[in-house]
């Protein structure tokens, strides 16, 4: 439950007021000292503290959520993350955790929290995974969009099919790890006998020497392009709303799996409608004379059309009025919220004289203490 969490600050021991670098600082030197690799004696803790740390720092690092946490609380940002509540999976900042542990441990944690997709040290690197942030209107989001995008990527070399070599009578297994990819290295202390698990350096993963290397790629097995994605963005689709495309990222080495892509959504401002979930808020100027004697007038709603609200006699400025089911679908049931509009007047700095007069004669005698007494 949110209301159970603890506070993201608090977690990472920062100030609310904590500028970018500090919060990646902290969550640096939290995480090292939390790797279940170097907490043998409650791996299983370690492992809870590793998550709760990465969901503070996704959202903390993230500008428009952590706008959001600070608005709203974990309420805020829940819908960011998995319907059972933050995983791994829901973790995009796999570049920072990779320039903390470098090649330091042999990639087991990333195995069991991010769902396997990490490699080991030995075997292929698993392809990069890649952001795309996507900017749409109100009236977008509110409706839903297919949208056609190219994106720079690294794909899978055309000349080779990724095998990295000229012809495949120039692949062999290689020599120092029989195929493996990695390499066993014994050390004997006064404490006993330790194994440790490395990469082979020899082909650097692959399990494969190559004695000629393809021109196209020169040997990686890969090759920059752009690649044209197909992105469909649900109706309802909140600022913030993360997709991910499993498989769509960045090629792999040999025999690993291509990254992820990861779809950002970012939902403009609009000039009339101000958003609350699936709700929307709206201001209405009317006169003195509608508000006090009623009105029936014509209001704009999203996407260009005019619904017809009654202003009940008496009105007073700072009402506000319900427009059931005019509002945006939600994302998870499909079902529209509301459109909420506020009445405001706006009073003329300058009258003429028979303004003047005609407000005088109003005004007269009607009530104490004036017309709007």
């Amino acid at each position: 439950m949110a209301q159970d969490k603890r506070d993201y600050y608090d977690v990472l021991g920062v100030q609310k007021s904590a500028s970018a670098d500090d919060i990646k600082s902290a969550y640096r030197k939290l995480v090292k000292k939390y790797h279940p690799d170097l907490n043998k004696e409650d791996p299983k803790a370690a492992e809870e503290k590793f998550k709760e740390l990465s969901e503070a720092y996704e959202v903390l690092a993230d500008p428009q959520k952590k706008e959001r946490y600070d608005k709203f609380g974990h309420a805020g940002v829940s819908q960011n993350f998995s319907p059972g509540g933050f995983t791994m999976d829901d973790f995009t900042h796999y570049g920072d955790i990779e320039d903390i542990f470098g090649g330091l441990f042999d990639g087991s944690i990333f195995e069991s929290l991010f769902g396997g997709g990490r490699q080991r040290g030995g075997g292929a690197r698993r392809g990069r995974d890649v952001r795309y942030d996507l900017e749409v209107t109100l009236e977008e989001a509110a409706e839903g969009l297919a949208k056609a995008v190219e994106l720079p990527l690294e794909v899978v070399c055309k000349a080779c099919g990724g095998s990295g070599a000229a012809d495949a009578k120039f692949i062999s297994t290689c020599r120092a790890c029989g195929g493996a990819g990695q390499v066993q290295v014994r050390r004997s202390t006064g404490f006993g006998q330790f194994v440790s698990v490395s990469q082979c350096q020899q082909c650097h993963g692959a399990g494969k020497t190559i004695t000629n290397p393809c021109r196209a790629c020169g040997g990686r097995g890969r090759q920059a392009d752009r690649v044209r994605i197909e992105l469909n963005i649900p109706r309802g689709a909140e600022d913030g709303t993360r997709l991910r495309l499993g498989g769509r990222g960045e090629a792999g080495g040999p025999r690993a799996r291509p990254g992820d892509l990861y779809i950002v959504v970012h939902v403009a401002r609009h000039p009339e409608f101000e958003r609350d979930g699936a709700n929307l808020h709206s201001a209405l100027e009317l006169t003195y004379a509608q508000l006090a004697l009623g009105a029936e007038v014509e209001v704009p709603t999203l996407g260009g059309g005019k619904a017809l609200v009654k202003i009940p006699p008496g009105t007073q400025v700072g009402t506000t009025l319900r427009l059931a089911g005019k509002g945006l679908p939600d994302m998870r049931t499909g079902r529209k919220g509301d459109l909420f509009i506020t009445t405001y007047i706006v009073i003329p700095r300058k009258l003429s004289s028979e303004q003047k007069r005609l407000l005088r004669e109003l005004d007269g005698g009607e009530r104490k203490g004036g017309l709007f007494g």
